[in-house]
């Protein structure tokens, strides 16, 4: 699974790869928006603007994903941790270590670094 992600871009010299199965959830996630969501709330509107919304919304949890990954990542480089990059898959994201934290206040700052960045 991990590993072979198609390489999308880097961010603060982090590698950020999507994993095979996390395109298989972002199609369902557009087409749950699309057919499902925003018809229900949203009445009138064409097609196309639904299924666009529906994307929007996908690329919207795609970013959420790596920014709560960047999160955890950026902790772990600030105590001393190297970092491979970031991969999302079908239960979400991972930050990928070579190491293990140097202490128990590196790996608690790091767990609690991801959980954090949704108050942003």
């Amino acid at each position: 699974m991990f590993g072979r992600g198609l390489r999308l871009f880097r961010v603060f010299g982090f590698e950020i790869k999507v994993d095979l199965s996390w395109l298989i959830i972002a199609v369902l996630v557009t087409w749950s928006l699309a057919e499902g969501v925003f018809p229900a709330i949203i009445s009138g509107l064409s097609n196309t603007t639904y299924w666009v919304m529906g994307a929007v919304g996908a690329l919207a949890l795609f970013f959420s994903i790596v920014f709560h990954e960047l999160c955890h990542s950026l902790i772990a480089r600030n105590f001393g941790m190297e970092m491979k990059g970031i991969t999302l898959f079908v239960f979400g994201g991972v930050s990928e270590m070579t190491d293990e934290p140097p202490s128990a206040k590196a790996e608690a700052s790091m767990a609690i670094a991801g959980p954090a960045s949704s108050v942003v």
